[in-house]
């Protein structure tokens, strides 16, 4: 799915990574992220070399995903608001078996108030939200592990216009608070709106870094298609 793959990603920076369909880039980073295995190479985090052997691993590392497909990858259908919403900290708020309901309620309601989340209870079902808002939610579980590292993988997929608003200034507040800002996708505007630089994949390979002038879709969309 890839190869010769050469980059980097800083903290407090939002990066894009873009191309066409089936251009590798979500097998790339479900590899650094411990999902799919990867053959050989290396990763470097904080310029110390680790290896990834799971998911657990690379949540303890301090690296989130934010998977495409929410409805298939990113959301669990037959759980709460409130689950969905802290399950990644559960093994934090569990003390001899059982959750500390009062802390989780207590964390997942101060992300709800920062991310915007609109609901009405916490104990309803998943299904019960928007498209927008069940986004907000997935975000809000990676977010209650206070990662350094945060890949979103199409992170605005099948939302309304105003949640792509809201999801954007998410991620940029993230990257002034320091976070490692990873973007996926092959929305050219979506990358020009919240990058400060992309690098363009095609059949599995990194084209070129564009930026500043080059950073245009006129430009990713060449690169994106073998030029």
């Amino acid at each position: 799915h890839f190869r010769n793959i050469d980059l980097t990603a800083y903290a407090g920076e939002v990066l894009g990574v873009t191309g066409l369909l089936g251009d590798g880039r979500s097998e790339l980073f479900s590899a650094v992220f411990g999902a799919e295995p990867m053959s050989a190479g290396e990763i470097r985090l904080c310029g110390q070399a680790v290896r990834i052997t799971s998911t657990r691993q690379a949540k303890r590392l301090g690296i989130a995903y934010v998977p495409r497909n929410r409805k298939e990858n990113g959301i669990i259908k037959d759980m709460s608001i409130l689950e969905n919403g802290s399950i990644v900290t559960w093994p934090r708020l569990t003390h001899l078996g059982l959750i500390d309901r009062k802390k989780q309620l207590a964390e997942f309601e101060k992300q709800r108030q920062e991310l915007g989340i609109k609901m009405e209870s916490p104990d309803d079902s998943i299904t019960s939200l928007s498209g927008g808002n069940q986004q907000k939610v997935v975000l809000a579980k990676w977010l209650s592990a206070r990662p350094d590292l945060l890949i979103l993988d199409n992170p605005t997929q099948g939302v309304d216009v105003g949640a792509k608003e809201d999801i954007y200034d998410i991620i940029l507040r993230l990257a002034d608070a320091g976070v490692a800002v990873v973007v996926l996708s092959n929305e050219a505007q979506e990358i020009i709106r919240v990058c400060s630089r992309a690098y363009v994949m095609y059949h599995g390979d990194i084209r070129a870094q564009v930026q500043g002038e080059t950073m245009n879709e006129q430009e990713m969309m060449r690169l994106a298609t073998g030029g």
